[in-house]
């Protein structure tokens, strides 16, 4: 005696189409076919009602395979808060917002961070934000642009800070490429956000007149009324400094204004992924 389990696939696929064909004739001889009664299977060619249950419960003993209780409310609530997401919302409560999907407790909204709403690369046209060598490429120096010589050089011990304002907004960091031109005589740079100083090199020279270049990722911060700055500072000798940015880490995409048609005529993108979200305020 065969077992079902033991049943070859083929048998059963064999057994399936003569059920099938059998029920298809039955269909076309019969105009009000039997329903399938509750608790049965899904059968070819007969009526199955909508109220049908094939599967009452997954769960061992019969239980309930989901359970909703809440003694204080609604058993399920799906909504979205008001416009200003407030977060004394019932806890629990799940909402979008311009930087994810926020959950609250009661009375504080948390960021779930995910691959879906983490801080994201965005990738831009190369876009330069500093060239010493001339003054419209010093437009962007918030501090340092004191300390250029006629040559274009930024002097030795110079800190050079760079302003992203217009391009994007809450950036959390840069990919991009640094260069240095007209070395007066061996030294280097570093490229970083803000803090104390770090004591690693990104880009070094040993000699004068060289042109070298290297890839950065650095982090982007804020200094003073300035809320997204990228800094510099050129060690031992002088040198003229370039940086072009060819993407940046935010929180949404939209926070990128640069070639986008969204947000290059907003000056805080943020209100344009509100606008979208239907959601104000972060998290």
């Amino acid at each position: 005696m065969t077992s079902d389990r033991s049943t070859s696939r083929r048998t059963l696929l064999r057994r399936a189409a003569v059920t099938g064909g059998a029920a298809v004739a039955a269909t076309a001889a019969t105009a009000t076919p039997a329903a399938a009664a509750t608790g049965a299977p899904v059968k070819i060619g007969e009526t199955n009602q909508g109220g049908t249950t094939t599967v009452r419960s997954a769960t061992p003993n019969g239980g309930a395979t989901l359970v909703l209780r809440n003694p204080d409310g609604p058993a399920l609530r799906l909504a979205v808060p008001g416009a200003t997401g407030d977060p004394a919302g019932p806890a629990g409560t799940v909402a979008l917002s311009p930087y994810g999907l926020s959950v609250s407790d009661g009375s504080t909204r948390h960021t779930t961070l995910t691959t879906g709403n983490a801080t994201m690369l965005v990738p831009i046209p190369p876009t330069r934000v500093l060239d010493t060598r001339s003054a419209e490429g010093r437009t962007r120096l918030v501090q340092g642009g004191d300390r250029i010589d006629a040559q274009g050089r930024a002097l030795a011990e110079t800190e050079l800070v760079v302003t992203l304002a217009g391009i994007a907004y809450d950036v959390e960091g840069l990919f991009g490429n640094v260069t240095v031109a007209k070395t007066e005589k061996g030294g280097f740079a570093t490229v970083w956000g803000g803090g104390p100083l770090p004591s690693a090199s990104t880009i070094n020279w040993w000699t004068a007149g060289q042109l070298l270049s290297n890839g950065v990722i650095s982090q982007v911060m804020a200094s003073g009324e300035e809320t997204d700055v990228v800094r510099i500072r050129v060690q031992k000798s002088a040198a003229a400094v370039i940086l072009d940015v060819t993407g940046l880490l935010v929180a949404h995409p939209d926070f990128v204004s640069i070639n986008n048609p969204k947000t290059a005529t907003t000056s805080d993108p943020r209100a344009v992924v509100a606008d979208d979200q239907g959601v104000q305020g972060g998290a």
